[in-house]
């Protein structure tokens, strides 16, 4: 089964500069140490596809595409920014997917695949 999902809520709110303490220690140590903390998820998921129904799609899409959602298969999780989003829709057939990407305009969209 592969999931989408979609960044749907903020942590932080923009407007504020000025975090309490304790967050904004957490802040530092979470971008001095990386990706290796862990995961802090706040995406929701807003669909499910049936893997063979997401590799036949893959069939009808353009190069980019077809490399950028590819990927799945090799990292079991890929990332689709509003920018990427862009040049996907162009290269993908009428689908559930194309139409989560249409509707993606800030944070972005998860499509992971359940081992």
């Amino acid at each position: 089964m592969i999931e989408i999902c979609r960044l749907k809520k903020r942590l932080v709110n923009p407007e504020d500069n000025k975090l309490p303490n304790q967050l904004e220690q957490i802040k530092v140590f979470s971008m001095a140490v990386g990706h290796g903390i862990g995961t802090v998820d706040f995406v929701e998921c807003i669909d499910k596809i049936e893997e063979d129904e997401y590799f036949e799609l893959l069939e009808s899409c353009g190069n980019y595409a077809n490399f950028k959602l590819g990927n799945l298969s090799k990292y079991f999780e890929i990332e689709i920014f509003p920018e990427h989003a862009l040049e996907l829709v162009a290269q993908m057939p009428d689908c559930k997917l194309k139409e989560h990407f249409l509707d993606l305009k800030e944070g972005f969209i998860v499509i992971r695949k359940s081992i």
